[in-house]
């Protein structure tokens, strides 16, 4: 049962300063730019919400804030948010450093942004530090975008450093691909535990979070954190309360039209069917009936990109009529 206030909100990447079980990551990117053979153009590969945006973050302003006046706290993986360069970028006036990411309102990224890559790399930089560009989401940039990019990636200038962070459930061009070093993020259940521990005690929230990572050990940290808050604004224990959380699953999908949600309606409907069949005294059979043939039509919607009003609406009353 979660135990904190409703105002929470998940922090982005940009904003979190601490940095949970990346030390060997973290210690190996540090070493070789100290011996000066850290790769001019990075991909950091990995499934989404697993921690690369925010490692970058971190790796970003450990370089950006070396010489500066609170520096970053490399013993305590932490930045600290009253340097200079953690400031600039959260203002997005730092003048050695360039992001690209996507916009709230478009999935590609467009080619407008890597012509303004390209004058802000063939700038000068500023003081005698060296420059870093950081394309979050690469999987979203367009053709166009793409074939921009590649020259500069290719052979950069010797001061500047790309650092491309890419969801790997998705494609990226090979032609990108094969102008970087590839760095492959991979955690096991033993740090994703590790990891959300560590988020849900940073937020000061109180939960059993065994449940969802024992039924959903294929997902990220980051993902769990997500759709834990998402489901606490139920204000009951999301875990019980399948058919409430189910609800309003759908009603989130129907909005956001991510399909990783898809699998948490599915988990939540095989609880509810799970308490159903163990405390119904009626025909089992209907009820199992029921219950196979909504994962059947979740299956062809993932599948096929079936109509999903009329899907969720049929689920929505199968559910309701079951409780009755």
């Amino acid at each position: 049962m979660i135990s904190t206030n409703d105002s929470i909100k998940i922090i982005n990447p940009i904003n979190q300063l601490k940095l949970f079980n990346y030390a060997a990551y973290f210690d190996l990117f540090v070493n070789l730019f100290n011996k000066k053979k850290m790769p001019n153009s990075i991909l950091l590969t990995g499934h989404k919400g697993i921690g690369k945006a925010t490692f970058a973050y971190h790796i970003v302003n450990y370089l950006l804030s070396k010489n500066e006046e609170h520096a970053y706290i490399a013993k305590d993986f932490e930045i600290n948010k009253l340097n200079q360069s953690y400031q600039l970028i959260n203002a997005k006036t730092h003048p050695n450093f360039f992001l690209i990411e996507n916009d709230s309102s478009s999935k590609d990224i467009k080619i407008e942004e890597v012509r303004n890559l390209l004058k802000f790399v063939s700038k000068s930089t500023y003081g005698e530090g060296f420059k870093i560009v950081m394309i979050d989401n690469a999987e979203n940039l367009n053709i166009n975008s793409s074939n921009a990019l590649l020259k500069s990636i290719e052979e950069p200038d010797d001061r500047t450093f790309f650092i491309i962070i890419h969801d790997s459930s998705k494609k990226i061009l090979n032609t990108i691909k094969s102008r970087c070093t590839e760095f492959k993020f991979f955690k096991d259940s033993k740090d994703k535990r590790e990891i959300l521990s560590n988020l849900l005690r940073n937020y000061d929230v109180n939960i059993d979070y065994d449940i969802p990572l024992d039924n959903f050990y294929y997902e990220t940290p980051g993902n769990l954190l997500k759709y834990i808050f998402s489901l606490k604004s139920l204000k009951s224990n999301i875990f019980n309360d399948q058919l409430k959380a189910i609800f309003f699953l759908i009603d989130n999908y129907k909005k956001e039209k991510n399909i990783e949600v898809l699998s948490y309606i599915s988990f939540f409907i095989q609880r509810f069917y799970n308490n159903l069949l163990q405390n119904y005294d009626k025909n089992l059979t209907n009820v199992f009936h029921n219950y196979m043939l909504i994962s059947q039509r979740i299956n062809k919607m993932k599948k096929y990109n079936l109509d999903e009003k009329n899907t969720f609406f049929s689920i929505k009353d199968i559910l309701t009529n079951e409780t009755k």
